[in-house]
């Protein structure tokens, strides 16, 4: 079954904030990026903010919180955000509605994983027919990735039952009564899991997935800007600012210094924040090729439009 994310309520919010006045920023060094909030999604512009790198290269920044993907990308397509925390799902089909979007760095690796509950019976990705399974929403990237994952293994999506739980905190109790069976969790929402009594074992570590699949390709994360803002003073300083923040996160000196950011921006608990930074600071390349773009690109049109992956030819900012 073809998927159809919410690229039309994308663009319809995008000409209503347009016909506002929403576009038109000020060229004056400020900048507002749309983020997740308390989401590892949007780590590297919570660095470069309390690192200061942004303040490094002139720039000042408003953090503008979104709902969801479709949000944040209606907000820079409308002009109230000149960047923005996306992912493929929502970006890919933006720009083949027209959109002049375009990707910069660094690129978030995906960071997801079917965690299951100890009374779920679910060993392997082959164990989830029949089972239901707790994402955020109905659509959106967790669908998409699990749609995937059984693709790959030839088994028919149309057999999970998917149920739409908003953000962790509504799925731990889902949880805890036994009304799910399994979630799509990144990291620092299985340690959200674990620190509230609830063990979630990732079955994605126990049966990995082919090394082409989506779990060694996939892109959890596309930071995107305008062509417009991409033309403006301040873009060459905003790559720059992130990238630090890329390298910031990579260091392994900085270990302590990230674990505290997750457990003050994320509401990771303080006794599993290094170990989520662990994997966090493997997950933020500054380049990709644009083989894996084009990659991302094919896996979104299969869960939705179906288009040529031609349609999205590789263009990044930085």
């Amino acid at each position: 079954m073809k998927l159809r994310p919410f690229v039309g309520t994308v663009i319809a919010a995008a000409l209503l904030l347009s016909a506002c006045g929403g576009g038109g920023r000020p060229n004056d060094g400020s900048v507002a990026i749309g983020v997740y909030p308390a989401s590892a999604l949007s780590l590297p512009v919570y660095v470069a903010v309390q690192q200061g790198m942004f303040d490094k290269e002139g720039l000042h920044v408003e953090l503008i919180d979104g709902k969801n993907g479709p949000e944040l990308i209606s907000g820079l397509i409308g002009g109230t955000t000149d960047l923005a925390v996306g992912a493929p799902g929502t970006v890919v089909p933006a720009i083949e509605q027209g959109q002049s979007l375009r990707p910069l760095s660094p690129y978030g690796s995906i960071d997801l994983a079917i965690a299951v509950t100890k009374d779920s019976g679910i060993t392997t990705i082959e164990d989830l027919p029949g089972k239901r399974i707790a994402i955020p929403s109905r659509g959106g990237a967790a669908e998409q990735f699990v749609n995937q994952l059984l693709a790959e293994r030839n088994i028919d999506a149309s057999t999970v039952q998917f149920i739409a739980a908003a953000p962790t905190a509504s799925q731990i109790p889902l949880a805890r009564k036994g009304d799910i069976d399994a979630a799509v969790l990144t990291a620092a929402s299985q340690a959200v899991f674990d620190a509230q009594g609830i063990p979630m074992t990732a079955i994605t570590e126990v049966d990995p997935v082919a090394s082409d699949g989506v779990s060694s390709y996939g892109l959890g994360t596309v930071l995107v800007t305008t062509a417009t803002f991409a033309e403006s003073d301040a873009a060459a300083p905003v790559c720059a600012a992130l990238e630090a923040a890329a390298g910031w996160i990579a260091d392994p000196a900085n270990e302590q210094a990230g674990a505290q950011l997750l457990t003050e921006r994320m509401n990771v608990p303080a006794d599993k924040a290094n170990q989520v930074w662990a994997s966090q600071k493997t997950l933020w390349p500054v380049e990709i090729s644009a083989h894996r773009w084009t990659q991302n690109v094919a896996w979104v049109n299969n869960q939705t439009s179906g288009k040529s992956d031609a349609d999205v030819p590789f263009d990044p900012l930085c």
